[in-house]
């Protein structure tokens, strides 16, 4: 049992995504007792703890990878980045950073779970790495979801705009971030949102057709709306 790895769709994979559904259920639950300022309290109190999840996730890597740089762990990813946003949309009751947490924050964790990157493909279960990237980007799932589920964020479809507007402002402060890091010698592989150079098939073909930093990614953003647009138009369907 001590020797039992997480991969994608085994068991401990499929107990993880279980356990983050029964999560969402149960907090919803209890939440959607409350007031509204309460609901938005619980969305605070969750964000945080996920930030602090976060953090001790990272810095525990120094730990276990040999190539462990501090500025590579950054929250300047993706999924980190809607976790700072599930703070302030709870905060500011924000609709824009609000329909980005559920949408963009929820796709993020998502692809997290079913496409992890090459430390976590054949992780062992009862490892900090497991906890720390699994159970992180569950309770991501959970906190993001909650706006909608918790009756605080009522999708419109008009939304989907902020997707990809979102999007946009994260990629240039990432690349930003990313020149400052790779021209100053503090990380030189820095690569945030992959503004510098693709990660997989799809963004390699996007660069061969616009072989620019950062402006390669510029045609993802209309997908980015466009599934917005589908999940917004299903959670209302179900609502």
């Amino acid at each position: 049992m001590k020797n039992a790895r997480i991969k994608v769709f085994n068991r401990w994979w499929w107990f993880y995504v279980i356990l983050t559904a029964v999560s969402l259920a149960v907090i919803t639950a209890i939440a959607n007792r409350q007031d509204i300022d309460t609901r938005f309290r619980i969305i605070f109190v969750l964000s945080v703890i996920e930030l602090i999840v976060l953090r001790i996730y990272k810095f525990s890597l120094k730990d276990i990878r040999e190539d462990y740089n501090y500025y590579n762990e950054l929250p300047c990813y993706l999924c980190n980045q809607s976790t700072i946003l599930c703070i302030i949309g709870s905060l500011t009751r924000n609709i824009g950073v609000m329909s980005f947490c559920v949408t963009i924050g929820t796709l993020g964790a998502s692809l997290a779970f079913l496409m992890p990157d090459s430390y976590n493909r054949d992780q062992l279960v009862f490892s900090k790495q497991a906890y720390g990237f699994y159970g992180y980007h569950g309770l991501l799932i959970v906190t993001c979801l909650s706006f909608y589920t918790m009756y605080l964020y009522e999708p419109k479809l008009i939304d989907c705009l902020y997707a990809p507007l979102g999007i946009f402002i994260l990629a240039v402060i990432a690349h930003i971030i990313n020149t400052i890091l790779r021209k100053t010698g503090l990380n030189e592989k820095a690569n945030y949102v992959y503004t510098w150079y693709h990660d997989n098939t799809i963004l390699k073909k996007l660069y061969d057709l616009l072989p620019v930093r950062l402006l390669y990614l510029w045609p993802v953003m209309p997908i980015f709306m466009v599934y917005s647009f589908v999940f917004l138009f299903i959670l209302k369907i179900f609502r």
